[in-house]
């Protein structure tokens, strides 16, 4: 069994709803008599609507189960797709920019092998680097860094109704990171191991 798969679309959005970020000055106290009061910056996240986005791109996918192989290689199988995104978002005052939240290139590949009532899955997905928040200086944008993860599930028929598995998630230890205007300037760094589940699943 196989399919190949692929598309162009193109996408207009209006009144889409982004996070903007400015910075705002507020009193905090005073300095004492005759010195005035104190005032510091915070930054403020408020919601807004931009004017419009063109979104365009393709995606294309692959899937095949080597049923041709010698046994026991006849359970492997492949499954991969590829999206691509070009977009220009209008935001409010006229700026132009990519639209927030959405990454120019996913990909997804996993290599998967069913035989003997065993399921097995070996995953990576792939994510571009996206606008996250945007700031009245494009210098002061927040992007999200590109990331990859690798991820494995499998699962083990016993009877005709149970069935164990396990999940392995994050198997490379990718952190998350996130940086303001260059990748030089992160803001943002998070490590994690990685992480499994176990259970018993049971069918009726």
């Amino acid at each position: 069994i196989g399919i190949v798969s692929g598309g162009f679309f193109y996408k207009r959005l209006k009144d889409f709803i982004f996070p903007f970020t400015y910075e705002e000055e507020r009193q905090i106290g005073f300095a004492g008599e005759g010195k005035g009061p104190i005032f510091d910056t915070f930054d403020v996240i408020q919601p807004l609507n931009g004017e419009s986005a063109d979104l365009y791109g393709f995606e294309v996918a692959f899937q095949n189960q080597f049923t041709f192989l010698p046994k026991p290689l006849d359970g492997l199988g492949v499954y991969a797709n590829y999206t691509y995104v070009n977009s220009e978002a209008t935001l409010p005052g006229g700026r132009t920019a990519e639209l927030p939240g959405q990454a120019q290139n996913v990909a997804n590949v996993s290599v998967s092998y069913e035989r003997f009532g065993f399921s097995g899955r070996l995953s990576l997905h792939y994510r571009d680097l996206y606008l996250s928040e945007v700031s009245d200086d494009p210098l002061e944008d927040i992007f999200v860094d590109g990331h990859s993860q690798l991820d494995f599930t499998m699962s083990q028929r016993i009877t005709k109704n149970v069935r164990v598995f396990a999940e392995f998630l994050n198997l490379t230890n990718e952190p998350f990171r996130a940086y303001q205007g260059i990748a030089t300037r992160p803001v943002q760094e998070e490590y994690y191991r990685w992480w499994a589940t176990f259970g018993i699943k049971l069918d009726w």
